[in-house]
């Protein structure tokens, strides 16, 4: 069982590495934030450098790769850091909609804390000498907590880019 997670954790920052597509636009939304656009300031949207747009923080950085369909995924950097660690719970997607006149926020949980998160109560009946595990469950809700607010930073730039990029005379006709 330990060396299917330990796999399954591989396998996982393998593909947020390699930013696979597929993996950032399947799985559990745990966070999803829609802002709402006119046509108009969907096609002068631009999320390119959206990263130099957030608060600087004490965490790692959050980057930006942008997708074949359109969309852009972001995850935490893999940079060597030094401040305030935690366990990155999602990845995130930004899919800009036409059709809906929105962009959505999509933060998508880890298939690695999912699947332990699951097998915590289980492991622990098997093994009662593993009961230090049930601290997992509530590292990974804090991990939440602060990406969930990392994904509201993202949100409030999305909607500054859609207020400053969009030109001034569109929106007084």
């Amino acid at each position: 069982m330990a060396i299917a997670l330990i796999a399954l954790l591989l396998v996982e920052v393998l593909l947020l590495l390699f930013w696979a597509p597929f993996f950032f636009r399947s799985g559990i939304a745990l966070f999803n934030q829609r802002v709402a656009a006119s046509p108009a300031e969907l096609s002068q949207l631009s999320l390119g450098g959206l990263d130099h747009d957030l608060p600087i923080e004490k965490l790692l950085r959050l980057v930006f790769h942008a997708l074949p369909d359109g969309s852009v995924a972001f995850r935490e950097s893999f940079e060597p850091h030094f401040g305030s660690r935690y366990f990155p719970l999602m990845r995130g997607q930004l899919v800009i909609d036409k059709r809906r006149r929105e962009v959505r926020v999509i933060g998508r949980c880890s298939w690695f804390a999912l699947i332990l998160s699951l097998l915590v109560v289980p492991i622990i009946l098997v093994r009662p000498m593993a009961w230090p595990m049930l601290v997992c469950p509530l590292i990974f809700y804090m991990g939440y907590r602060i990406q969930r607010r990392r994904y509201a930073n993202v949100v409030e730039s999305v909607r500054a880019r859609l207020r400053s990029e969009f030109p001034r005379r569109f929106i007084d006709q």
